[in-house]
């Protein structure tokens, strides 16, 4: 008996059952975001794909930046783009873990990930409306912004 209870740690520890950590490599936690399927069961690489190809260059995906906070179980893949007139940005955010492999956004009733998660065609119209809040002034965007989160209309 006093020689089986050896064995069986030894056995456990080697099949990997808790060799692997919640956090995945940067490679698989790009890779969960871009086969994620949203809730229009469209990829979120496909949808970004298909706003790329519709908007004519006006939508441009800049590449992927995961990154760790100390103590969080999970990992933030940020997918970067650049919309129009603005400067390239990161803003849309998923919170990824591997053990169970779970996909979230990490706004998921705010901004362009919202959008994303709904489909091409309202991920199409946020961008048309973040468009056109390009050209208004500085000041009333910055506005429009604050108030965002208590307008009670979703223009979706």
């Amino acid at each position: 008996m006093r020689r089986l209870a050896p064995a069986l740690v030894a056995a456990v520890v080697t099949s990997g059952v808790h060799a692997q950590p919640f956090l995945p490599t940067e490679r698989a936690a790009i890779e969960l975001v871009r086969s994620r399927h949203t809730d229009s069961l469209a990829t979120v690489d496909g949808t970004l794909a298909y706003a790329e190809r519709v908007t004519e260059g006006a939508f441009t995906r800049g590449g992927y930046r995961v990154v760790r906070r100390p103590g969080e179980p999970f990992a933030r893949v940020q997918i970067c783009y650049r919309l129009g007139i603005d400067r390239p940005t990161c803003g849309l955010d998923y919170l990824v873990t591997v053990n169970p492999p779970h996909v979230e956004p990490a706004e998921r009733y705010d901004g362009l990930a919202r959008d994303l998660e709904h489909g091409p065609r309202a991920f199409l119209r946020a961008l048309a409306r973040e468009a056109d809040l390009q050209h208004q002034p500085a000041i009333l965007r910055r506005i429009e912004a604050a108030l965002e989160p208590f307008n009670p209309y979703d223009w979706r």
